[in-house]
């Protein structure tokens, strides 16, 4: 299958941004550490330090990194699909995401929590691995999205089988530039206010590792789906730089719904309130943010990226390796520069830049071996 150099190179950027996101969480203002119960913190290590302009790059990201990153994981299920068919297209994913999953929250997991168990009340009475299993909840970290992307790409491929012209029907609706927004903010807004003025739980979990965004679950279906329909047909035209011409409007948008969610997320209520009035406009901003800021990122990733770099081509070789392995580095070194006196930003970019080349080298190194299959 023809490489979409714009695709690749906007996985790989998403995947820098989730490093950034997971770096910051240390030092914005607004996360927490609980010492008596480290798995209840907002993230393993929480500085002292703060640096107040990383609550807007945390709060941003989190709003459409992820919805982004399964529209970008579908689009290319179709074509896969239909080059092998149903079972090898199962049997491949299960390799490609479930081994990774196994691996990562059995032995790489464990490693980058201990820094925030021997930070917490209970370090001294020993036994952190059984607790870590068990008692603790067995956290998966960032990788719960593979376990969670596993199950769609399963839910799809049994669509695929039993409804094989369904998909192509849901591209149809897309494959206009206005009705490309209108679909996606259909899904956003859809996915999104029900489970806003229900009051979901943010995580549930099905057992062991197998955490999951819960009021999230049905948006990230949906951006998956959305991506599977737009991937039915030919990329360059369902994703084409004329469809995303209206990518700096769409920036702007996300920009102004952003700003919406931030002063609707912080009004104050009267006790009269309706429950409805106060969960209603934040979900609309979310949805209208989340949906423009994506496909902003795609337009501009189809405006600029065009030509091959060699760096960018060896680290986006290497992107799903990095995404895989970088909390563990990131919660060791903001666990090791937590004595050292200087800025909260020096320290966030320490982090962001040594996690994210570290992990760049040791995927590089695996993919020397047999872990090349997977990876």
């Amino acid at each position: 299958m023809k490489r979409d150099i714009a695709i690749d190179y906007l996985r790989s950027s998403v995947i820098v941004v989730v490093v950034a996101h997971h770096a910051a969480l240390a030092y914005n203002t607004f996360s927490h550490y609980n010492p008596s119960d480290y798995a209840k913190s907002t993230a393993p290590v929480v500085d002292t330090v703060r640096f107040a302009p990383l609550n807007w790059l945390v709060i941003w990201d989190d709003i459409f990194f992820m919805s982004l990153m399964f529209l970008i994981s579908g689009l290319f299920v179709a074509p896969s699909i239909a080059r092998k068919g149903v079972g090898q297209f199962l049997t491949d994913r299960t390799k490609r995401l479930g081994i990774p999953f196994v691996i990562g929250v059995t032995l790489l997991m464990p490693i980058a929590y201990y820094p925030s168990w021997a930070l917490s009340d209970t370090a001294g009475q020993g036994g952190f691995l059984s607790r870590f299993f068990t008692i603790d909840g067995w956290s998966p970290g960032p990788l719960w999205f593979i376990w969670v992307l596993l199950g769609f790409c399963v839910l799809v491929a049994i669509i695929y089988q039993f409804l094989p012209n369904l998909m192509t029907r849901l591209f149809r609706s897309a494959e206009s530039a206005g009705s490309l927004v209108a679909v996606s903010l259909a899904v956003s807004l859809i996915a999104t206010i029900p489970m806003h003025l229900l009051g979901v739980p943010e995580w549930s979990d099905l057992g062991g590792p197998l955490h999951f965004p819960t009021s999230r679950s049905f948006l990230y279906f949906g951006w998956f789906l959305l991506g599977v329909a737009l991937g039915q047909a030919n990329l360059e035209r369902s994703l084409s730089r004329q469809n995303l011409r209206p990518w700096p409007f769409w920036l702007a948008m996300g920009a102004v719904s952003f700003v919406a969610l931030v002063i609707c997320s912080g009004g104050n209520h009267g006790t009269n309130t309706p429950v409805w009035a106060t969960r209603l406009p934040p979900a609309i901003a979310f949805s209208f943010c989340c949906t423009f800021t994506s496909l902003a990122a795609l337009g501009l990733a189809r405006s600029f990226f065009r030509t091959n770099w060699s760096l960018a081509d060896h680290f986006s070789e290497n992107a799903y390796g990095v995404y895989i392995v970088h909390y563990g580095f990131v919660t060791w070194l903001q666990f090791a520069l937590l004595a050292q006196h200087m800025p909260a930003v020096v320290k966030f970019l320490i982090t962001l830049l040594v996690a994210l080349v570290a992990s760049w080298f040791l995927t590089a190194l695996l993919r020397k071996t047999a872990a090349k299959r997977v990876l």
